[in-house]
């Protein structure tokens, strides 16, 4: 035998080793080595950034995937937002991972668009059949599937029930909400109803233009000891800011996402560390298994909340004599609050 055909047959050999493991023998299919997931995100909302950094820790850890990232700095920018989306689908990334609301709808559109199978994974949606992402949660349908929220954070009380234990002495609660398809206003409503029967006063502020936010807040918050904002609401992004203005008026300032996490006495809200590792586990399913999102039911989001005390924020938002150990208390004592009894958490962070 020559070299030359020694050489060949051991090219052969080598060559059909490889394809021996490249297939799958489970789905008789061939696949590939590494797939590159693509991210679709507004790093500058906290929750979008929080839950992408642990997205980002698990693709990393696995080297059979790579990380792409489409991100947008504004949501309320159609312009810039379809332009993302139509990059990430036009992009080589296998498969898209979309967080909240405006870049799922984005990407949805830019896939309708240009007739694209890519498959997407979403997480951060309240109503996703209602909001035009998908056909129905038993079947998608589309190229699109994902994890479904809860509107209101807790089907079981009213987070005003928290914020009226830790702050007994409330007297006058503002309550802004964005006014949007799938949105706050139901819950705002029975929140509104239960301070009310308690005797306490309320002011709704419905937001319709998220740019008047901090004007209208501002202009009517004197007079109130209680800002207040829930979960899953688009005026969340202006936690932070809700924050500052609550400390410059020495009123306490209970928040329903992250971002008001380090500017907030009192905090009640989800971490979205568990979407991101699930919705991780469905783009695996559909590259790995050859799974088709179409065909994959909606998975409902079970999310640890916590209710966070601020001890630092506390002594300059109108809860310097905050007595934690009786909250607690309270808290445990009532069966209705029972999954916040083991979630209490304290921070003294300035």
């Amino acid at each position: 035998m020559g070299k030359q055909t020694t050489i060949l047959i051991c090219g052969i050999g080598i060559a059909a080793a490889a394809l021996l493991i490249a297939w799958n023998s489970h789905s008789g299919l061939f696949y590939k080595s590494s797939y590159t997931i693509g991210l679709v995100y507004m790093p500058a909302r906290a929750f979008h950034e929080y839950a992408n950094k642990v997205l980002i820790d698990q693709i990393k850890a696995d080297r059979r995937f790579t990380i792409k990232e489409f991100t947008a700095a504004s949501g309320y920018d159609p312009v810039l937002m379809a332009t993302t989306c139509n990059e990430a689908i036009e992009s080589d990334a296998d498969i898209l991972i979309t967080t909240g609301i405006q870049p799922s709808q984005g990407i949805a559109q830019a896939s309708q668009r240009r007739c694209s199978n890519k498959p997407v994974i979403f997480f951060g949606i309240l109503d996703p059949v209602k909001n035009g992402i998908i056909d129905s949660r038993e079947k998608p349908g589309k190229n699109m599937t994902g994890i479904e929220s809860n509107s209101s954070g807790n089907n079981e009380f009213l987070v005003s029930d928290l914020l009226l234990i830790a702050k007994p002495n409330t007297k006058k609660i503002l309550l802004p909400y964005a006014i949007a398809a799938g949105g706050n206003e139901e819950y705002v409503r029975a929140i509104e109803k239960s301070v009310k029967k308690q005797g306490l006063s309320i002011t709704l502020l419905p937001i319709d233009t998220t740019s008047e936010v901090m004007a209208k807040v501002a202009t009517l918050l004197p007079g109130h000891d209680v800002l207040m904002y829930l979960e899953g609401d688009a005026i969340a992004v202006y936690g932070t800011a809700f924050g500052k203005l609550a400390s410059q008026h020495g009123i306490t300032l209970f928040a329903g996402s992250i971002d008001g996490m380090d500017d907030a006495a009192l905090i009640y809200t989800s971490d979205p560390a568990s979407l991101a590792k699930t919705a991780f586990g469905m783009a695996k399913e559909v590259l790995l298994n050859n799974k088709n999102p179409a065909s994959m039911q909606i998975q409902q989001a079970i999310v640890e909340r916590n209710l966070v005390i601020n001890t630092h924020l506390c002594q300059e938002q109108d809860l310097g004599n905050i007595n934690i150990k009786k909250i607690i208390e309270k808290i445990r004592a009532d069966n209705a609050l029972a999954a916040v009894h083991d979630h209490i958490k304290v921070r003294n962070i300035s």
